[in-house]
């Protein structure tokens, strides 16, 4: 097959893979990969297809005459210390690819809809994270509802992704597995975007959900690893703990938490994990989001951290959510916000039908019965 040496060397080495595991899936050797990517000989259809099929790439991507022109996601890897790796593995590159596509046309269509841009407020690691939370969570319950007077956790877990798609950002849930990273954030001035791992309880996606929004409130572009490692003490990346403050301190509000440690006598310190589980129940709360919150105060010290079972923001098992059908799922992962701009942009003609199944995996007949788009196309208007 004429694959150009530049795409190959593109596809290769955009995926992540190591070259063994890609010759393994493709049936060849390695120096057979790295021949190919200098262009001293190229595959057969037979190994090109399957070396699509592992990249997770069109087949028709490697017959382009060179590499496609598209910007590459500013996005840092951050990791907790003591976690080893130090970049993005090839699951975590394909699905922030396929978010950073689906941004990109996001915020084209807000552009053609003659939206407003979002205008999110811009905050700076050496403001105060304690008044940046207050004032988000100002702003977001606008609507006059609590999320702490949910009947549950996935419950509160939806109001809050719910307030943060009608602010104007995009929030994907995406099956990333437990050992990828939590979540990560690209910021776009149409169309800002922040991604959830759902492997973890609904407690912990609230917690990633703030963390990657005070990623965007400083336009920081990050994925962030959390792994079963617990640091060692309170020092780490600087703009990692900011977020990590604004988070706890969104969900965990100052004067609630402080009523609820004088009620128990607790304000004088907390060093049971039992403890952590009530206040964390009450607000709704992951463990670590609660631990990380009575540090900051002063009332827990990074013992208390250290003393979480590493599976304690894990997802229960069981559950499979089944009889869902396509419409459901890409409703579930791409949100509300992103379904109703494209059921907009179709009945406005900005997109075509092979656009939606382009972008969405989904007929246009199925978004037009299931996308609802009166308020977006009224906020257009």
């Amino acid at each position: 097959m004429p694959v150009t040496p530049s795409v190959m060397r593109w596809a290769v080495d955009e995926s992540g893979y190591p070259l063994e595991e890609l010759a393994a899936a493709t049936g060849v050797t390695s120096a057979t990969i790295e021949s190919w990517r200098a262009g001293a000989s190229q595959p057969s259809l037979t190994h090109l297809r399957a070396l699509a099929s592992k990249l997770k790439r069109p087949l028709a991507a490697f017959l382009l005459p060179h590499p496609p022109r598209l910007p590459v996601p500013a996005l840092e890897f951050r990791r907790a210390p003591g976690e080893q790796r130090r970049h993005l593995n090839p699951d975590e590159r394909r699905l922030v690819r396929s978010a950073a596509r689906l941004q990109r046309v996001l915020s084209w269509i807000n552009r053609e809809l003659q939206r407003p841009q979002v205008g999110l407020p811009r905050a700076s690691i050496k403001a105060s994270a304690e008044s940046a939370a207050v004032e988000t969570r100002d702003r977001l319950k606008a609507a006059g509802l609590d999320p702490q007077s949910q009947p549950s956790s996935s419950a509160a877990f939806q109001w809050w992704r719910s307030a943060l798609e009608q602010s104007g950002v995009f929030v994907l849930m995406l099956p990333m597995g437990a050992e990828a990273c939590r979540g990560f954030s690209l910021w776009d001035d149409d169309a800002p975007l922040v991604a959830v791992n759902t492997a973890w309880s609904a407690e912990a996606r609230t917690f990633t959900l703030f963390h990657e929004y005070g990623h965007l409130l400083t336009r920081t572009n990050s994925a962030c690893l959390e792994g079963t490692h617990h640091r060692a003490s309170a020092q780490s990346d600087a703009v990692e703990r900011w977020c990590e403050q604004f988070a706890a301190a969104a969900i965990l509000p100052l004067a609630d938490l402080q009523q609820v440690l004088s009620s128990h006598g607790w304000q004088r310190g907390v060093t049971d994990v039992g403890i952590v589980v009530k206040i964390a129940k009450h607000f709704k709360a992951s463990l670590r989001a609660t631990t990380l919150r009575l540090i900051g105060l002063g009332v827990a010290g990074w013992e208390l951290y250290r003393s979480l079972p590493p599976t304690a923001d894990r997802k229960p098992s069981g559950g499979g959510g089944s009889g869902r059908d396509r419409t459901q799922v890409r409703h579930d992962q791409y949100g509300d916000y992103a379904m109703k701009l494209f059921a907009a942009a179709l009945q406005r003609e900005v997109v075509s039908g092979g656009d939606v199944l382009d972008y969405l995996d989904l007929s246009p007949q199925a978004l037009a019965a299931g996308g609802g788009v009166e308020s977006v196309t009224a906020e257009s208007e």
